[in-house]
């Protein structure tokens, strides 16, 4: 009896053995799962960083074009897009930085966490930079055109134009922040596994 008691005993811990084995593979699995996933959320807003960056440059030369050459509109209305669209590339590389590191996903959780909770909030926080800019902006432009033109017909235009650009604007400000938001979870979801 005691033999028979000694081998199921054995093979019990055999057993053990295995799935405990099972699930180191499944953790090992799961950790790399989601850091491969984590590492395409960041992809994904370092992408978009750059598409918005490199349109923000064109801007400046077609801004050029369109309001001095074309329109006559002041010197002083194309400074403005200069200074924009530089600050614009400026915020989208500084911000970016961070999240560009090819360490972060490697990092420990809780630095990693730190710098991508601290890029989502600058992200947000850009709104209140940049939409008051924006909206003085297209103020002085639809003045100068109502100017020139001496129509009310070109505010309406420019007010448009505003509507259409924040609704694009803040669309994608709201799928980048739900980016930030999918690394944060799959960051915290790591820590729980740790």
């Amino acid at each position: 009896k005691i033999c028979i008691m000694e081998y199921e005993l054995d093979e019990m811990r055999q057993q053990m053995a295995m799935l405990k084995d099972k699930l180191d593979n499944q953790a090992i699995v799961n950790d790399r799962f989601i850091r491969r996933s984590m590492r395409e959320s960041v992809s994904t807003i370092n992408k978009r960083y750059l598409i918005v960056s490199v349109l923000a440059l064109v801007m400046i030369p077609y801004c050029y074009w369109a309001f001095v050459l074309l329109n006559g509109l002041s010197l002083g209305v194309w400074i403005a897009v200069v200074v924009m669209m530089l600050a614009v590339v400026g915020f989208c590389y500084f911000n970016g930085r961070a999240l560009r590191d090819p360490e972060l996903m490697n990092a420990s959780l809780v630095e990693a966490k730190r710098k991508v909770t601290k890029a989502k909030k600058r992200d947000n926080d850009w709104l209140y930079v940049g939409i008051p800019m924006a909206m003085a902006w297209v103020v002085w432009v639809a003045y100068e055109m109502a100017q020139k033109t001496g129509s009310n017909a070109i505010v309406i235009g420019c007010v448009a134009g505003a509507i259409m650009g924040a609704f694009i604007g803040l669309k994608v400000h709201f799928k980048t922040q739900r980016h930030y938001s999918d690394v944060l979870e799959q960051i915290e979801e790591l820590e729980k596994e740790a």
